[in-house]
């Protein structure tokens, strides 16, 4: 068997009450600004996906849902009932766990079973879905809105690709992103987000919940009929993607599966 490698803060504000001489005013407490949304604000961001030949229309879409909170981050497959989830430690060791929604089972892989996502790279094309050195590459060309709502246009251009990005600043996250290389198009579209947390952590919480098996145990507990129609399925195997590296290198996951 193959080894399995890889892919607004809801904020109350009450009334501050101020006793004074014996009359109690209430001062409310401005709303949230703008610069209170960042990197580490927790998400969910819905993307609709294509691959299709450049002289053709799509004519299928799939869709993936990422997940931030924290230190964690998770890639949700709807069509596939998958999902895996990104734990990075404070030493930046990465851990992955592949939950079967249908089953609500999941794999866990430790640090040394993930060959893939060991650099700052790595972890920041899991976490906003393109890695920094590839941003770093592109040329701005047009900013509009204002706060969290910011957008920035990428464009880079050279012999082997075209990209689009579209960029929300201060979310560090994608809105739509377009490549074009050997007369293929791949496209990410950001059809809705949303910063509720209460949502976000409902989310997290019942995937932690699910029952998982080590992955260097899967072995040992093929009799798991679970276990044994994962591997029959090749879930178990390494997946492709639809977003790159700096070096236009296809980088790990499902997305486009």
């Amino acid at each position: 068997m193959n080894q399995y490698t890889l892919f607004s803060t809801v904020r109350k504000h009450a009334g501050l009450a101020l006793a004074i001489t014996g009359i109690t005013i209430f001062a409310i407490a401005p709303k949230a600004s703008a610069s209170n949304c960042n990197a580490e604000t927790p998400i969910s961001a819905h993307y609709k996906i294509s691959k299709y030949a450049v002289d053709s229309a799509p004519k299928k879409f799939s869709h993936m849902v990422l997940w931030r909170r924290a230190n964690t981050v998770a890639e949700q497959y709807p069509e596939r009932k998958i999902t895996e989830l990104w734990e990075r430690n404070h030493s930046k060791s990465i851990k992955l766990n592949r939950y079967f929604d249908e089953y609500e089972r999941g794999i866990e892989y430790a640090p040394s079973e993930i060959r893939e996502v060991k650099t700052n790279d790595d972890w920041s094309m899991k976490n906003q879905l393109i890695d920094n050195s590839l941003l770093a590459k592109m040329s701005l060309s047009k900013q509009s809105g204002s706060g969290c709502e910011r957008e920035e246009l990428y464009t880079l251009k050279d012999q082997h690709q075209t990209i689009t990005l579209t960029w929300l600043p201060e979310y560090r996250l994608v809105k739509s992103y377009q490549r074009n290389a050997n007369n293929m198009v791949s496209n990410w579209t950001l059809s809705k987000k949303s910063t509720d947390i209460k949502t976000i952590d409902r989310f997290f919480d019942t995937h932690l919940s699910y029952q998982t098996t080590d992955y260097a145990d899967i072995g040992d507990n093929e009799s798991d009929p679970f276990l044994r129609k994962m591997i029959n399925l090749g879930f178990v195997e390494h997946g492709g993607s639809g977003m790159y590296d700096a070096q236009g290198h296809e980088m790990g996951g499902d997305h486009h599966h």
